[in-house]
C-alpha cells in the first residue's frame, strides 16, 4: 500500500511539474537544430505567460526570422524581468569589449544603465553555480589577476575544471584566455568536451593540434565528429581535413579527392537546412564554357571531369547519409551573436 502511495505521489508531481521547464528545454533543442520558427512559437507562448529567459530567446529568433523589430522589444521585457543577457545585450556598446552592436542600427531601446545591472545579475548567477555567467564575467568584467601576463594563464589554467564542471564551455572555445603556458589545459578540456558529441571543441582542438603539428591527432578528432555527424566536424572536414590528408599524404586517394570534400559540405549543409554553403566552384578546378553557359568542373586531385549529374548524386548521398541525425549548433547565452557584438560571435 505504501509503495502505491509514493507512486501516486510521483505521479502527481510529475504532472504538475511547471510547464515553462519542460518547454523552455523543448524550444532550445528546436533553436540548436536551426528551427528557429519552431522554437520561436513555444518561447512566445513562455514569454507571454512572463518566462524572462523565455523572453530573451524570444528576442534571438525573432532576430534570426528577420523580426528585428519584436526583438529590441522582446529584449527590453526579458531585461526589466531580470534577466542579465538580454540587460548585456541592451547596454551595446557601453558593455567592456563590445565593439559592433546590433543596438546601432536596429533602433532597439539600448542604454549604459544596463551594464552595471548585467554584470550584478551574473554574479548572482555565477554564486549559484552557472558557467556561463562565470566566463561572461571573466569576459565583460575582468578582475586585477587578468591583467597580468603569466600569472593570468596560471590563473585560467587553474580555474579550467571549475568552468568546465558548471557548463561555461564558451571559455575553452574562446582563445583569448589562453596561451603557449596554459594551453594543455585548454586542450584536455577540449577533448573531453569533442568526446561528448561538442562540435565546435572538436572544430578548435582540430586547428590547435594542426598548429602544434600533430597532424595524426588533428585528423583523428575531425574523423571522430565525422562518425557523431557533426555539421562543424562535417564542415572542418570539407577544408581542413581534406587539406591535411593531401599535404601529408594520408589515406587513399579517394579520401582526397574533391569528390570527397563537397561530400562532407553537403552533409553539413543538409544537417543545417542550407542550400547555398557549398558551392562547387569552391571545391572543384573549373572552366567556363561559353557554348554551353556553364561551368566544366575537374577533380583537384583526379584530373576527372564531374558532371552536374555526378555533383547531383553526391548531393544526394550526403543528405542519405546525415538522415536521421539532428545538428547541435552549440547556442547557448555565451555563443549568440547578442553577447560579443555581430563581429565577434562564435
Amino acid at each position: 500500500m505504501k509503495l502505491i502511495k509514493v507512486f501516486f505521489m510521483l505521479l502527481i508531481c510529475f504532472l504538475t511539474l511547471p510547464s515553462h521547464a519542460v518547454n523552455l528545454s523543448e524550444g532550445l533543442s528546436l533553436l540548436n537544430e536551426g528551427k528557429y520558427k519552431a522554437a520561436n512559437e513555444i518561447f512566445r507562448a513562455l514569454s507571454d505567460k512572463g518566462n524572462a529567459k523565455a523572453s530573451y530567446w524570444l528576442a534571438y529568433t525573432q532576430f534570426k526570422t528577420s523580426g528585428t523589430l519584436g526583438a529590441g522589444f522582446s529584449l527590453l521585457k526579458a531585461a526589466e524581468a531580470g534577466n542579465p543577457w538580454a540587460m548585456a545585450t541592451l547596454a551595446g556598446t557601453h558593455m567592456p569589449k563590445v565593439t559592433t552592436s546590433y543596438c546601432n542600427y536596429l533602433g532597439w531601446p539600448c542604454d549604459e544603465k544596463w551594464v552595471d545591472k548585467a554584470i550584478e545579475g551574473w554574479e548572482k548567477l555565477a554564486e549559484e553555480g552557472d558557467g556561463k555567467a562565470m566566463y561572461a564575467l571573466l569576459y565583460h568584467d575582468p578582475s586585477w589577476w587578468q591583467y597580468i601576463p603569466i600569472y593570468s594563464d596560471y590563473r585560467y589554467g587553474k580555474i579550467a575544471r571549475k568552468l568546465y564542471e558548471n557548463k561555461g564551455f564558451a571559455f575553452f572555445y574562446d582563445s583569448s584566455f589562453w596561451s603557449f603556458f596554459n594551453e594543455e589545459k585548454r586542450v584536455e578540456y577540449l577533448g573531453k568536451m569533442a568526446s561528448d558529441g561538442d562540435g565546435v571543441a572538436s572544430y578548435k582542438l582540430f586547428h590547435i593540434l594542426e598548429e602544434n603539428e600533430e597532424i595524426r591527432k588533428a585528423i583523428s578528432t575531425i574523423e571522430n565528429g565525422i562518425k557523431e555527424r557533426n555539421s562543424y566536424a562535417l564542415y572542418s572536414a570539407s577544408i581542413g581535413l581534406i587539406r591535411l590528408k593531401r599535404t601529408y599524404s594520408i589515406g587513399s586517394k579517394d579520401e582526397k579527392t574533391s569528390k570527397r570534400a563537397y561530400f562532407y559540405c553537403s552533409a553539413a549543409d543538409s544537417l543545417l537546412g542550407n542550400n547555398d554553403r557549398c558551392r562547387a566552384i569552391n571545391f572543384f578546378d573549373f572552366e567556363y564554357d561559353r557554348n554551353i553557359g556553364m561551368h566544366k568542373y575537374y577533380d583537384k586531385v583526379t584530373g576527372e571531369k564531374v558532371t552536374e549529374k555526378q555533383l547531383e548524386n553526391i548531393r544526394k548521398e550526403a543528405k542519405e547519409y546525415v538522415a536521421g541525425y539532428h545538428t547541435d549548433l552549440k547556442l547557448d547565452e555565451t555563443t549568440v551573436e547578442f553577447f560579443k557584438g555581430y563581429s565577434d560571435n562564435l
